[in-house]
């Protein structure tokens, strides 16, 4: 599912052919299943359409060049970017 795009906006050949490449015919069915139920939350979709994604670091200390987290959504994401707007309006 292409992200961050602006409607009308056409794919490039590099991301056309790997959304459209051949595929089975069973996977091709599991696909069209999963495009049918996939939604992009709207507060997901305007941070990629800004170039930018709130997520939170959830890796513990002492771990030397890796980062594990996750991309905040739902609850969690309304309640901080309420946070960085507070912020902001200081």
């Amino acid at each position: 599912m292409p992200l961050g795009r602006k409607k009308g906006v056409k794919l490039t050949e590099a991301e056309d052919a790997v959304l459209h490449r051949k595929r089975s015919e069973k996977s091709q069915k599991k696909l069209a299943i999963k495009q049918r139920r996939a939604k992009v939350e709207q507060g997901l979709e305007e941070q990629f359409t800004a170039g930018r994604v709130l997520a939170c670091i959830a890796s513990r200390p002492g771990q030397n060049g890796r980062c594990d987290g996750y991309v905040l959504e739902g609850k969690e994401l309304d309640f901080y970017s309420k946070k960085l707007r507070q912020r902001r309006a200081r």
